[in-house]
């Protein structure tokens, strides 16, 4: 099982740009973001053999996003934010973060996101902001 928790504001996956010769990208808050978790993966789990699971092995995937609350808000709206009773329910959606997640862990934690089968995502409102995903053997 993989256990990864950053305190980061989570960064939801952007769609690639194009250059005007045609060239595809990945926009540098994505890439930066996706980088980040990388490097957290590799600093956690060194010395493990990479990819951490073969291609035919079935991977659920758990993760919660704890989003900033805006500085708009006030004292009042800032407590429904942190007692749950107001969710982030603004873009960006919770899959979008999960897609960066997973792409930036494809090839180190499991061959190729095509083998997570089952997914678990929220995001939520938190004081201080974090990424949280745990990857695990289905079954």
């Amino acid at each position: 099982m993989i256990q990864l928790t950053l305190d980061i504001e989570p960064v939801a996956k952007e769609r690639p740009r194009f250059t005007r010769y045609g060239r595809t990208y990945t926009p540098k808050k994505t890439a930066a973001f996706e980088k980040h978790i990388r490097d957290a993966f590799l600093l956690k789990y060194k010395g493990e053999t990479m990819p951490m699971w073969s291609r035919d092995t079935p991977l659920v995937a758990i993760a919660s996003f704890g989003k900033s609350i805006p500085k708009s808000y006030s004292k009042k709206k800032r407590r429904q934010c942190l007692n749950g009773e107001t969710a982030p329910t603004s873009r960006p959606d919770v899959d979008n973060y999960l897609k960066a997640v997973l792409d930036a862990l494809n090839g180190l934690a499991f061959e190729d996101d095509s083998q997570i089968v089952r997914t678990v995502a929220e995001k939520q409102y938190s004081e201080t902001p974090f990424v949280q995903i745990t990857i695990r053997r289905d079954r």
